[in-house]
């Protein structure tokens, strides 16, 4: 059941204020004149800048946007105006945790909730929580935290955090491994795992753990190292996924209940420190990747994209990369993938989300103490 957080309310806490240079930019500051690829010709329009860390992004139904900063805030963009949005709980910062993705309600119209995901601490440690509110101006009300990790850990790693809602009255959101992998093998446990929830945060009839014995009641699939993306296909309703391996073994899912995704008893990637395997490549039992990344692109954010301004990318996949620092573009036939490009390596930074907006075109956020929101614009 839900419990309300009447001590963050009244907290209203973050952790700072926006940068005084944080600000949108004119929507001619183009940086990138003209972009050859291979469905596609783009140009590249920064759209706010300064940003610190940002992590996610949504679209209200007026056309403002949402944007989470890692270190705690939450920016309402209007045109060339940013408000910093008071009345988020208590987050802990630090590490790769914070406040991370930020998603509607699919009836947000008549229910006003906006759903964020965000790390906290307790004297066991820190963990993954999600809650909701509703925003009143530029202040969120009305909180609900609506899950918490299970249990909390020490450490500053692997927190998941991503969102989707599949369409079938649940939010579904990841928990990543917190670095200490084992966990992610045991049903008793919500660390390394996917949660399935309904809409105000109880626990769905047909969750595929109800009545296993020692198995959280919430999980809906595990063997998760860290998801940091998910996406809902909208003409299948196909959830994929994409997580961070270790060193190599980056993996593209299908998310399915039930299914053990083998982290870390089977993996594409190995010990960083030393380059020896880590379990082995297959188990019975445990799912294979759609495909995976060696070496380890990073991935994190995942768009598919649906809109009307790029028709020969209607259908891909859209996946941010940190550490080679580009936009993964992934063509699908099914549930298989045929074919991939490179786009804007080393052009932007780090990207850490990416989206496609209700306007068509396709948004990208950059993870940096100076990080920006960029809009990608076909050209003639």
């Amino acid at each position: 059941m839900l419990s309300v957080l009447m001590a963050f309310l009244l907290s209203a806490c973050t952790t700072g204020t926006p940068s005084p240079d944080t600000a949108a930019v004119p929507d001619e500051d183009v940086v990138m004149e003209r972009v050859e690829s291979e469905e596609a010709t783009f140009r590249v329009v920064r759209l706010v800048d300064d940003l610190e860390h940002p992590w996610a992004l949504a679209w209200l139904p007026d056309g403002r946007m949402l944007i989470t900063e890692r270190p705690g805030r939450l920016l309402l963009v209007d045109g060339e105006a940013i408000d910093e949005v008071s009345g988020l709980p208590s987050i802990s910062p630090g590490g790769q945790g914070g406040l991370m993705d930020v998603a509607l309600h699919p009836n947000y119209e008549s229910t006003g909730w906006i759903y964020v995901t965000y790390v906290a601490e307790t004297q066991a440690g820190r963990g993954t929580v999600v809650a909701r509110a509703k925003l009143d101006g530029t202040a969120l009300t009305g909180l609900e935290e609506l899950y918490r990790q299970k249990p909390f850990v020490s450490g500053g790693r692997h927190f998941g955090a991503r969102i989707v809602f599949p369409g079938d009255g649940t939010i579904l959101f990841s928990i990543g491994d917190r670095g200490m992998r084992d966990p992610s093998q045991d049903l008793g446990s919500s660390i390394g795992t996917a949660i399935r929830l309904t809409l105000d945060g109880d626990i769905p009839d047909d969750n595929p753990f109800i009545g296993t014995d020692g198995a959280l009641p919430e999980v809906y699939s595990y063997g998760h190292r860290n998801i940091q993306g998910m996406i809902v296909d909208p003409s299948t309703g196909n959830i994929w996924s994409h997580e961070h391996g270790p060193r190599g073994g980056d993996e593209l899912n299908l998310m399915r209940p039930a299914v053990n995704y083998g982290w870390p008893e089977i993996t594409y990637g190995r010990e960083y420190a030393t380059n020896r395997e880590i379990g082995g490549f297959e188990q019975e039992g445990m799912e294979q990747p759609v495909t995976y990344w060696d070496p380890s692109i990073a991935p994190s954010g995942l768009a598919l994209y649906d809109g009307d301004q790029f028709p020969g990318w209607r259908g891909n996949l859209f996946i941010g990369a940190l550490a080679h620092q580009k936009v993964q573009r992934v063509v699908l036939d099914g549930e298989t993938v045929t074919h991939q490009e490179s786009l804007l390596a080393d052009d932007l930074g780090r990207v850490r989300d990416v989206r496609t907006g209700p306007d068509g075109y396709l948004y990208v956020l950059t993870d940096a103490s100076d990080g920006a929101l960029y809009r990608l614009e076909p050209v003639e």
